[in-house]
Formats: structure tokens, C-alpha cells, sequence
């Protein structure tokens, strides 16, 4: 069953009732997903009345009416829709039990360090990650790259630093995929809680 919590459930009535002042009924939202298991990105979108597509279905979830694609369905089944905000996301989220997560732990099989990606996210890493935040006492080496998966460590200051995903999110994985645009996502198996000495710790 679809889930739509109260607080998304809220932020999607007020964004229809801007919408329905602006001359523009909305009937409910339509949700799409783009990607391949594990990296799947969701898209909600509202669906203006009289508009609907051929080949919809609808769910009800929460008094909101849900389009999705027929296909979709049973992939879409059990998803829950929030809205959060945080520091690092402002917006919706979606949450589907159907996605596993890789685990953040290099594979056990020897490392691959010399193929193409491997090569040119170590070159990312030592010409323009590692120099950058050098000055935090930080340095992230590449473990291994798997399954179009590459696997990161941070040491120095980066390993138990606040700002740690930040770094990864908004830095580190954007460099490597333009560089490597096959690599589908980029895993930190860093042990943050064993850092002893970050650059920067939240706000007390």
C-alpha cells in the first residue's frame, strides 16, 4: 500500500490550491521513476484535470489521488512519499522497500585499481578532490571499483566530520561522474564514528 505522510500530504494540498488560484485544477499527482535498481530516481508531478494519459491507473493514498503507468504498478506498490527539511534536502522524498541499498563495504574480491574507471577516478581524486581538502587535513582514496560501483575511503579529517556526506554528495560524486559516466553511484565505506579528529562537528 502507498503511503503519504501527513506532512507531504499537506505541502502537496497547498501546492494545489496555489495552483487551483492560478485558474489551474489539479486532479492529483502522477509519479514516474527514472534509472536502474539500485539507483532509481523519482519524479512527482501534478496531473492537471481532464489531462490524464492513456494507460493510467489511479491509487488513492492519504485522500490524494495517484497517477502512475499501468507497468509501473507493482514496483510503485509499496512506496511512501515525505516531505522533508534538512540541512543537506529540502523536498520530497520517496522511500521503496523494493530498493536495497548496496551495502558500504568494499566487495571481498581483490581490488580492481587498474581498469579505465579505476584509473581516471584516481586521477580525479589526486588532481582535484584530495589538493581541495587537503587544507581540512582530509584525503579520500579509491578502494575499489565493482559493478560500475566505486568505493571510497576517508582518512585525516574527513573520517567522523559533520560535513563528511555533504562533501561526498555535492563534491566527490559529481566529479567522478563526469568523469567516469558509467559509474552509477560512488559508496563511502569510511568508519566515521571511529574518527578522532574532524575539522568540523556540528554546532553544539
Amino acid at each position: 500500500m502507498i503511503e503519504v505522510t501527513e506532512i507531504a500530504k499537506k505541502k502537496i494540498l497547498t501546492l494545489m490550491a496555489d495552483q487551483a488560484d492560478q485558474g489551474n485544477k489539479m486532479e492529483g499527482v502522477r509519479i514516474t521513476y527514472v534509472g536502474a535498481l539500485p539507483i532509481v530516481e523519482y519524479r512527482l508531478a501534478f496531473v492537471e484535470e481532464g489531462r490524464r494519459e492513456a494507460g493510467d491507473i489511479t491509487v488513492e493514498a492519504n485522500g490524494l489521488t495517484l497517477f502512475m503507468e499501468e507497468r509501473n504498478k507493482h514496483f510503485l506498490a509499496d512506496v511512501k512519499i515525505d516531505f522533508v527539511e534538512t540541512l543537506q534536502q529540502t523536498g520530497f522524498k520517496v522511500d521503496n522497500p523494493k530498493v536495497v541499498i548496496p551495502e558500504r563495504t568494499a566487495p571481498d574480491t581483490p581490488p580492481n585499481l587498474t581498469s579505465a574507471d579505476a584509473i581516471a577516478i584516481k586521477r580525479v581524486l589526486d588532481n582535484d578532490i584530495n589538493p581541495a581538502i587537503s587544507t581540512h587535513g582530509g584525503y579520500i582514496k579509491l578502494i575499489d571499483v565493482k559493478d560500475k560501483m566505486a568505493y571510497i575511503q576517508m582518512t585525516g579529517g574527513c573520517q567522523g566530520c559533520g560535513m563528511a556526506d555533504v562533501t561526498l554528495k555535492q563534491g566527490v560524486i559529481v566529479a567522478i561522474k563526469k568523469a567516469c559516466p558509467d559509474i552509477i553511484d560512488v559508496l563511502d565505506t569510511t568508519d566515521h564514528g571511529g574518527g578522532k579528529n574532524p575539522y568540523f562537528t556540528p554546532g553544539k
